[in-house]
């Protein structure tokens, strides 16, 4: 068996992730991530890669920083992206977590604003890849709205519908 390199789509905090830690003698890395909700991201990094501190946002100026997390497509609600000018105001503590965050778990950021060839799957002699999303938990989860997934709730689980996928 080939080593796995995991794909989480809408990856939360990391469901596939943790599920395939308990697994004994499966070789895995976490390879990419898909998530806009800098909460989640910040979980995230927490729960699988709590000891990496690298200052990835080193030699950045904010003004980069800014334009690299707009580039991310940035969410603190899992609604709306935020604006330029939202992160832009945001201080530069602030923007230097959130991009070290989304760069130690190897986010992609939003699913609206990347394609299939950004996924780099290129050693399929060495590794499987396997790809995994995650449904939207905001009307599931505790910290969510609760509705579950009855008709009329509200729930969207198909994102923005633009992805440019493979």
């Amino acid at each position: 068996m080939k080593p796995i390199r995991l794909i989480e789509l809408f990856a939360g905090i990391g469901a596939q992730a943790s599920a395939l830690s308990r697994l004994n003698n499966v070789p895995y890395e976490l390879y990419k991530i898909s998530e806009w909700e800098i909460n989640a991201v910040a979980s995230y990094k927490a729960m699988h890669y709590e000891n990496d501190n690298i200052d990835y946002s080193l030699g950045l100026t904010t003004p980069d920083l800014t334009q690299k997390l707009y580039d991310f497509g940035i969410s603190t609600d899992g609604k709306e992206p935020m604006s330029f000018e939202q992160i832009q105001r945001k201080s530069v503590e602030w923007k230097r977590t959130v991009y070290n965050n989304f760069r130690a778990t190897h986010n992609l950021g939003s699913i609206c604003n990347f394609h299939g060839k950004d996924l780099e799957i290129v050693d399929k002699d060495t590794y499987q890849y396997w790809l995994f999303y995650s449904y939207p938990c905001q009307d599931l989860s505790v910290a969510g709205k609760q509705q579950g997934m009855q008709k009329d709730s509200g729930h969207d689980p198909a994102c923005c519908g633009k992805w440019k996928g493979c």
